[in-house]
């Protein structure tokens, strides 16, 4: 033990021997830096260029006190009376009398004072901020984050395309409910900033489409007029419809259908889009359709309702999923057939998958293959893979449903990017005269709606109203869309 102790105190005093070593020497490197800083800065300041900067600040400050002190003179010689009188009298050319003088300073008063009153009255006019209610989410919390307000900023000045319109009603569809939840968030920042569509990210106002009357229209705007009755559908990106005003390119906006009311008409614009796009893509028409053999996966949805009753009228035969109760509706619109779904599928995950292989297990008894099948809904969430074993050779399984969209989950760096890329790309465009449409959802355009009109008018398609609320209802709205209760479209009404 005396020999640990004694080895330790021996290392101790090696240390202590070692750090007054080291500070010594530390110090004598501190002085000698400290001496050859000196000595370096002695030579810089004595040096020839900063002699001659210094002589030419001094003569530079010297000189502009002389300019002032000139100034100064120049100023109090023109403010002397004495000098005012000469110069009046080299201007006039006479000896002014007391009179004279007494009736110019009045005249001066007399016409400031009015000069002031008039510039006063006729003060430049402020810009008259306009306030609406509106229905928008204020953040990416859900359903819970839909509210109404009632000083929105409204619209009030087109732009050269611009079409302005009193909304009287729009409906409400389960992409708003996505949008509430966050869908499309980093892209709807980024291409709103692109396309200078809104200079405000949140909150959104939700609601894909609408019917109104216009009330002001663009200089450039040729195919509407001030007063026409219209409908219009916007992207999932831009700002929505469900607000008293809004304001849209020419190029989404049509004239409604005149055999049918506002309410009535605004099931239609969005949901219609989505069914004639569809359509396309399956490569379906008027001329090809008969005889073909179709499967609608939610065939009551406001999609489904359009595309049941437009493949009826085309005379393809149409089989539908869809909730007991709405069964009449969709034989009345056309179905020839229906898979029944149950109404507990949204409330209970056993009866979820139950409802899910007794669907594929009917199909599979039947043996019934189908040319086209057209997924509307998420509910029995029944994938293109299950779907694809019931399709004809040269089949196809398509989805109404809003894609999945990737920079939701984007980071700062990767938003940073998608931003650059998508920037850069609408300025070549538009360098280039090419179409700016590639995430413009070009089927929602004035050319959709107006085949659309056509259909209704024709009486190829009609509405589907299930529910219309008042604004203030909208909590209410939103649950109904999400029930298995909801057949067609839901209305919100600000008239």
């Amino acid at each position: 033990m005396d020999e640990l102790i004694f080895r330790s105190t021996q290392k101790f005093e090696n240390f202590q021997v070692q750090s007054r070593l080291f500070a010594l020497n530390a110090k004598d490197y501190f002085i000698v830096y400290v001496s050859q800083g000196k000595i370096l800065f002695e030579k810089i300041w004595t040096s020839p260029q900063v002699v001659n900067f210094k002589m030419n600040m001094e003569e530079g400050t010297i000189r502009m006190i002389e300019f002032t002190k000139e100034i100064k003179t120049q100023i109090m010689s023109a403010a002397n009376p004495k000098q005012i009188y000469i110069a009046m009298l080299n201007v006039f050319g006479k000896k002014w009398t007391t009179r004279d003088i007494c009736f110019t300073c009045g005249g001066l008063v007399i016409g400031g004072v009015i000069g002031f009153a008039i510039g006063f009255t006729i003060k430049k006019r402020q810009p008259i901020l306009q306030y609406m209610q509106a229905i928008r989410c204020s953040d990416n919390m859900g359903p819970e984050s839909i509210n109404v307000v009632e000083d929105a900023r409204a619209p009030h000045k087109c732009g050269d395309y611009g079409v302005l319109v009193n909304v009287k009603a729009a409906s409400i569809q389960l992409v708003d409910v996505q949008i509430s939840h966050g869908y499309g968030r980093n892209l709807r920042r980024i291409l709103q900033k692109v396309y200078l569509q809104s200079q405000h990210e949140e909150p959104v106002i939700l609601g894909r489409d609408c019917t109104g009357i216009v009330t002001d229209i663009g200089a450039k705007v040729t195919k509407l007029e001030v007063g026409d009755e219209v409908w219009l559908t916007v992207p999932f990106w831009a700002q929505g419809t469900l607000c008293q005003t809004v304001m849209v390119p020419e190029n989404r906006v049509a004239r409604k259908p005149k055999n049918v009311g506002f309410d009535g008409a605004s099931s239609i614009p969005y949901a219609g889009s989505l069914a004639l796009s569809t359509l396309v893509e399956a490569r379906l028409d008027s001329m090809n359709a008969e005889g073909k053999k179709i499967l609608i996966h939610g065939g009551c949805t406001p999609v489904g309702c359009v595309l049941v009753q437009l493949l009826h009228q085309w005379k393809a035969s149409v089989t539908v999923t869809c909730y007991k109760r709405s069964l009449p509706v969709a034989q009345a619109l056309g179905a020839s057939d229906a898979l029944i779904v149950s109404e507990s599928t949204t409330h209970d995950n056993l009866n979820f998958n139950e409802d899910i292989s007794r669907i594929l297990n009917e199909l599979e008894e039947r043996d019934q293959k189908f040319d086209v099948i057209l997924i509307t809904e998420n509910y029995c969430e029944l994938s293109k893979k299950e779907l694809g074993r019931f399709l004809e050779a040269n089949g196809m399984v398509l989805s109404t449903l809003p894609p999945l969209i990737p920079s939701d989950n984007y980071g700062v760096i990767s938003n940073f990017l998608l931003y650059t890329y998508i920037y850069l790309r609408y300025k070549l465009q538009n360098l280039l005269g090419l179409p700016i449409n590639t995430y413009d959802e070009t089927h929602l355009c004035s050319v959709t709606l107006d085949k659309l009109s056509e259909f209704v008018e024709d009486g190829y398609v009609q509405t589907v109203v299930d529910k219309i609320y008042q604004p203030q209802d909208i909590e209410i709205a939103v649950n109904h869309i999400q029930s298995p209760y909801s057949i067609g479209s839901t209305i919100i009404t600000f008239r």
